[in-house]
């Protein structure tokens, strides 16, 4: 590192100035004072070095403006970083003319010190041509100055560029704060408008002769209501609904629902027609080809819902199996359950027809005894 710094103080002529760039944030607590007065920041802003020159300045301020301008249709566009983008270059390219400006008094100083040009002889005034530009042959001088013309014009395209966006960034920013205003301006209208005229209709009564006025909404049916389901969903399968159009997991819901109804139902009717228990020998045969029958009737529906809990979407919709030996069962008792209760009212109701008859015999001895006379 020193051999470098003493490197460079004998290229230079003078000791380097090593400059470190600190990270600089463009966010709201910028805009609290001015950047012009805080020329450091002004150099961490557009990320270069306090030692830069006028092309390092441009071009950090070019690659900023297309990264920040509201105009650029770059994602980190920001009217508000732009503006103090702008303020920072300002800052710095007057820094950098003043600069300039106090070495070529310097420079003029010295030169009047030394030399006086009135006195100079007339070979030397080739030197004075050229605007000053240059060093060396005549022919070197009129290549350099030449560049220097080019250069210049370069410069000036720049700034012209660099005014034009500022302009631009001024403008954008006043006409996004009145479409803003006027959006809020136009929303706020359209509601009171609104507003005004259902209470115009009201004060004349034009509500009072509406259907089913001072009466309850009425409720949806509980298979059509779905607080999960927004309103267009809804409208959708309803018109899918009433033409005929429905999910094939539906149809074969409803298919394997009226079938578990349907075996249920059977097997309900052919125990009642068989009649109390104990079987006789026939109608235990007809009730075991019946039960054959049954199970297989079971296994095939098993399948069909099998089928459906592979294409239902929805998890909580899906069927368990049917077992035949459980239906068999729960009929069996439910039968079961039906003789012994018809059993205890034919006993309660022979229980009943006895007393009247015990009553009766009772009065009658008690008769009896009452109008005997004792001697007999």
């Amino acid at each position: 590192m020193q051999g470098a710094t003493v490197l460079l103080h004998s290229l230079l002529g003078r000791p380097p100035h090593l400059h470190l760039l600190r990270p600089f944030s463009t966010s709201g607590r910028v805009l609290g004072y001015k950047l012009a007065k805080n020329i450091k920041d002004c150099y961490s802003l557009l990320g270069i070095a306090e030692d830069c020159t006028e092309t390092d300045l441009k071009e950090s301020y070019i690659r900023l403006a297309k990264q920040y301008h509201p105009d650029s249709g770059s994602k980190t566009a920001d009217p508000r970083k732009f503006a103090q983008v702008e303020e920072a270059y300002r800052t710095v390219q007057q820094k950098l003319a003043k600069e300039k400006k106090r070495e070529e008094v310097e420079e003029t100083e010295e030169v009047d010190v030394r030399v006086d040009i009135k006195h100079t002889a007339p070979q030397h005034r080739q030197y004075i041509e050229y605007e000053g530009v240059g060093y060396g042959t005549p022919t070197q001088r009129q290549k350099q100055y030449q560049q220097y013309r080019v250069d210049r014009a370069a410069n000036r395209v720049v700034d012209y560029k660099i005014s034009k966006l500022s302009a631009m960034s001024e403008s954008a920013l006043v006409l996004q704060e009145k479409r803003a205003a006027r959006k809020v301006k136009i929303t706020q209208v359209i509601d009171r408008m609104v507003e005004d005229m259902i209470q115009e209709s009201m004060n004349n009564g034009e509500f009072d002769d509406l259907p089913g006025k001072g009466k309850p909404l009425k409720n949806r049916e509980k298979s059509e209501y779905n607080p999960y389901q927004d309103t267009t969903t809804h409208l959708i399968n309803k018109i899918l609904n009433d033409n005929g159009f429905k999910p094939p997991w539906v149809e074969l819901e409803v298919e394997v629902r009226d079938r578990i109804k349907e075996l249920r139902r059977n097997i309900d009717l052919k125990r009642a027609k068989l009649g109390p228990e104990p079987f006789s020998i026939k109608h235990q045969r007809q009730w075991n080809v019946f039960l054959d029958t049954f199970r297989e009737d079971i296994t095939a529906l098993n399948k069909r819902i099998d089928k459906y809990n592979m294409v239902v979407p929805i998890m909580s919709k899906q069927l368990a199996h049917i077992k035949a030996d459980r239906e068999v069962a729960k009929v069996l008792e439910k039968f079961k359950a039906q003789e012994e209760q018809g059993q205890q009212q034919r006993i309660a109701v022979e229980q009943t027809e006895e007393k009247p008859t015990q009553e009766k015999m009772r009065w009658g001895i008690l008769r009896h005894w009452r109008f005997t006379p004792l001697n007999e």
